[in-house]
């Protein structure tokens, strides 16, 4: 009889007995095993019979369900001792020792698995096979006759191929691939070693051994790495009575008889091996139909793995793309809706992130007092790093203007820093134009924090860079920054970007750069504010051509 067993939460030390048909849980009332926690939902996850065991699967539930520490995507296999944490509440899935699951009816698994260094393995040779009727005597071979007819094999390989490729699940897939592997090769063990993605070394993800089998489980590394480096299949027929792997200590510790060793490769690419061997003399003896069938599992086997992690890469990369729509949703409720109204002067700005979300960033402010602040920035980097960033450094501009708004644009931008500098990691960094406007005074008092120099227009076309003011943001505390007070005249335009516009590159890899720049704004000094923009912005739309964009561009235009 297979059950649930609550380990904590308020229920612990309840059994909850699994039979034949479903059992639901979640807070609900009407639920089997009913949770009471609000981070439970309704109706949270089912546990369903299958005729291998038990599976669970999550009903789209709000916090997720976890296996082992895992979030549950799809369905799950359960397997003896298998942990389920559903909000605050740990429940253990057992099995009664007599009972079958997915591991076989007599399967047990085990993690100790060690890869012994190579000792005896022949270093040429396609395959490795010897005959069974040679090395065996006839009273001890044990013959699976049945498998021996093509046909039968044809019909094993077509029962893996039904079972295995609606699996999309790459732990249940596997589990079920051992329980048919189990079924037709008796082996006293199985494992499944695969690559792992990031690190490249060998990790065992399923294994499987009798209750006869020894404890710790001893493959030699020499046929591991050389099935996989040469992609080959390897049969082991009588190892003892074999001089090559008479003294082999994994041979030795492990009692092996027969064993076979199989690459899974999918699309030339080597995702791991397949490993079966028996112990017992006498039993079973793997020979070269036994090879040939396996060979056939495992190319199915790679074909149906490498399907089912490229369906979990779409899964997470969708659900990543959702996130990032959201962060991009938020990114752009933190822009104005619409330039400030101020009588003797005009904006407007855009902002056009790389990625799904940018590191730049601008805002207008209304202070107490009439006057209008601006400010533009740009985070080092780009993506999701710097769209954080980004959002810290709005909160700190809105919070010093805010409580101290008759604040000195040089002392804003010194207690932005300070800001800065606890927020950004230390490979990250800011730059920042401050300025305020006096609409009745037509001054502009600024201070640039290593922001690439805005450019303050007359209408003839002349022009002067803004530079006054200091180093960038985030990168040392306790900076002096200086700022700088113009008078501005009616028809003077100002123009704000970052260097997203003047590091535009076409596929030339030639750079829009500072005097095309110009050029473009003096040929259009004429237009209105929201008018320049679109011409600046279109400028770099047509010089890049069908280059992608390779960094966030804002670009903020104010018309006195």
């Amino acid at each position: 009889m297979a059950r649930l067993i609550v380990e904590s939460g308020n229920d612990a030390g309840m059994v909850y007995p699994l039979g034949n048909s479903a059992v639901t849980v979640g807070r609900s009332a009407s639920c089997d095993v009913q949770i009471i926690d609000k981070r439970v939902s309704r109706h949270h996850a089912v546990i369903q019979p299958q005729r291998h065991g038990y599976v669970i699967e999550d009903l789209g539930s709000k916090n997720g369900t976890y296996v082992n520490n895992k979030p549950l995507v799809g369905r799950c296999q359960l397997r003896n001792g298998d942990r389920i944490q559903i909000g605050d509440c740990e429940l253990v899935f057992e099995l009664d020792a007599d009972e079958p699951s997915q591991a076989g009816q007599d399967g047990k698994t085990s993690s100790g698995v060690k890869l012994d260094d190579p000792d005896g393995m022949p270093s040429s040779g396609k395959i490795v096979v010897e005959s069974a009727s040679k090395l065996v005597e006839p009273e001890l071979r044990f013959q699976r006759e049945g498998l021996r007819d093509p046909f039968e094999r044809l019909k094993v390989l077509y029962r893996v191929t039904e079972s295995i490729r609606s699996i999309l699940d790459p732990d249940e897939l596997l589990h079920r691939l051992m329980d048919i592997i189990w079924e037709i090769a008796t082996p006293h063990r199985g494992i499944v070693l695969l690559k792992d993605l990031e690190e490249g070394t060998l990790e065992p993800v399923v294994v499987r051994v009798r209750e006869t089998a020894s404890d710790e489980i001893h493959i030699s590394r020499g046929i591991v790495e050389r099935c996989m480096a040469e992609q080959v299949a390897i049969l082991v027929s009588d190892a003892p009575s074999d001089v090559r792997f008479a003294a082999n200590e994994s041979v030795i510790q492990g009692r092996i008889r027969s064993a076979i060793c199989v690459p899974l490769v999918a699309k030339s690419h080597v995702l791991g091996v397949l490993y079966i061997d028996s112990q017992v003399p006498g039993e079973v003896y793997y020979t070269e139909e036994d090879l040939e069938l396996l060979k056939g599992i495992a190319t199915q086997a790679a074909l149906a793995i490498e399907n089912a992690r490229l369906y979990q890469q779409l899964i997470e990369r969708q659900k990543l793309e959702k996130e990032l729509e959201l962060a991009r949703s938020i990114q752009i409720n933190l822009l104005p809706r619409k330039p400030p109204e101020v009588k003797g002067g005009s904006f407007a700005a855009l902002s056009v992130p790389a990625r799904k979300v940018g590191g730049d960033y601008y805002d207008y402010l209304e202070l107490s007092d009439g006057r209008i602040a601006l400010v533009v920035a740009d985070v080092s980097g780009k993506g999701l790093p710097a769209a954080i960033l980004t959002a810290t450094i709005r909160a700190s501009v809105r919070m010093e203007t805010h409580v101290r708004p008759e604040m000195s644009v040089r002392d804003l931008m010194s207690a932005v820093n300070t800001w800065a500098c606890k927020d950004s990691s230390n490979n990250m960094f800011v730059t920042m134009f401050f300025a305020v406007f006096d609409p009745v005074k037509r001054t502009l008092e600024y201070s640039n924090a290593g922001h690439i120099p805005p450019l303050l227009f007359k209408p003839d076309g002349s022009y002067q860079q803004l530079q006054r003011g200091g180093c960038f943001l985030g990168i040392m505390e306790f900076v002096d920054y200086e700022s700088e007070t113009l008078e501005v005249e009616t028809g003077d335009t100002l123009v704000v970007f970052t260097d997203g516009v003047t590091d535009t590159h076409n596929e030339q890899k030639q750079v829009l750069g500072l005097d095309r720049l110009i050029t473009t704004i003096q040929e259009n000094l004429h237009l209105s504010a929201e008018e320049l923009k679109d011409e600046i912005y279109e400028a770099t739309l047509m010089f890049r051509g069908a280059e992608e964009q390779f960094d966030d561009i804002t670009i903020v235009v104010a018309r006195f």
